[in-house]
């Protein structure tokens, strides 16, 4: 797909400045570094990884990219001396390498850096352009399936022990300290993980506060801490009888379930959310559609995999949905009167339908 991109736009190389932090590096690469290293791909078979000296036998060994040279190999060091920036070395190393290469033309990400892109208009012709590893990143192998699956096994295990603290614990910040630390020493971080109850719960990211007593909403998103894979799942946990959260929770209930299966290759993301909004709409609540303040104020879901937020989107202009991409379904109703539900799934789309990889009752109560 890479080379396709760089034929589209008449271009030779691709080119990233970036850590393993970012995901669509990290997915190029499969190489983790902690700080941002040097890494271009070309229409001619050129792939190459640019390192400090400290990790190029490390990159040798665990990254997938075909050439891997150190800043010394290259001559950062000598361009150094003469600047007595760092900077300016990296930034003449850099495009020495690109004309090395005859490179005319080059790619660069949304996220590139402001003082390498600033020289490189100088000397070269510089499209910028969504990274195409962020497209290609939305279709998942059997692989990356496998690990998202993993993570989402850990992610109901919280869960269930969330249930089961929760008949003695009702405060926000110390059932989450909990959740996160039994995810962590199972191999997995949760950060800002939302158990949000009673009223403020009609926010559907306040993470929570304080002590609840109605009801709440756990909505967990941990990462792998060894394949850097997510999953997503919520559910809101009925603790007293209240009907009006009752109904708001059945009907997206409803709609989750109803979109499920839906979901389908060849069916696109747009068409998933209309459906949803179909369905609340039916039972009198408002939705984004109608451009509401309350009620259904969010997309139905998105993409996840190295990010927690990624594509494809389940909205408005939503894409179509392909076999092998991992998507949340996650209705909610929001009223800061009475408070807010949600329930959420992560799914596999299917060639013919999809598998749910955090299977779990939808309704439950305390």
């Amino acid at each position: 797909m890479l080379h396709d991109v760089l034929r589209r736009h008449d271009a030779q190389f691709f080119i990233m400045y970036a850590s393993s932090r970012n995901p669509d590096f990290y997915y190029a690469t499969k190489f983790r570094v902690p700080d941002p290293v040097f890494y271009m791909i070309g229409d001619d078979g050129t792939e190459l990884l640019i390192v400090p000296e400290m990790e190029k036998r490390r990159a040798e060994r665990e990254s997938r990219v075909r050439e891997i040279a150190s800043l010394n190999d290259v001559g950062y060091y000598e361009r150094l001396k003469e600047s007595n920036d760092p900077k300016t070395a990296l930034t003449e190393t850099c495009i020495d390498l690109i004309k090395t290469h005859h490179g005319r033309k080059i790619l660069v990400p949304e996220d590139f850096p402001a003082f390498l892109f600033k020289k490189f208009i100088e000397e070269f012709e510089v499209e910028v352009i969504e990274n195409p590893y962020s497209v290609m990143r939305a279709v998942k192998t059997a692989d990356e399936i496998e690990k998202i699956w993993k993570v989402s096994l850990a992610t109901i295990d919280a869960f269930r022990y969330f249930t089961e603290i929760l008949r003695k614990e009702r405060n926000s910040e110390l059932l989450r300290d909990k959740v996160e630390t039994f995810l962590y020493s199972r191999g997995f971080l949760a950060f800002d993980t939302i158990i949000s109850g009673d009223l403020e719960s009609s926010d559907p990211h306040c993470t929570g506060h304080g002590e609840f007593s109605s009801h709440v909403i756990f909505d967990v998103f941990p990462k792998s801490r060894s394949s850097g894979y997510h999953s997503d799942f919520t559910r809101t946990v009925l603790i007293d009888r209240n009907q009006e959260i009752e109904e708001m929770l059945d009907a997206c209930i409803e709609a989750k379930n109803k979109a499920i299966m839906m979901i389908r290759e060849g069916v696109t993301g747009e068409e998933v959310h209309s459906l949803v909004c179909d369905i609340l709409e039916s039972h009198g609540y408002s939705t984004i559609r109608q451009k509401a303040r309350e009620g259904f104020i969010h997309s139905t879901g998105h993409g996840v995999g190295l990010e927690v937020h990624e594509k494809p989107r389940l909205y408005e202009k939503g894409d179509i949905l392909k076999a092998g991409m991992v998507v949340t379904v996650e209705p909610g109703l929001y009223y800061e009167r009475v408070g807010g539900v949600r329930v959420e799934d992560t799914v596999v789309v299917r060639k013919n339908g999809c598998e749910i990889l955090t299977k779990f009752e939808d309704r439950v109560m305390i």
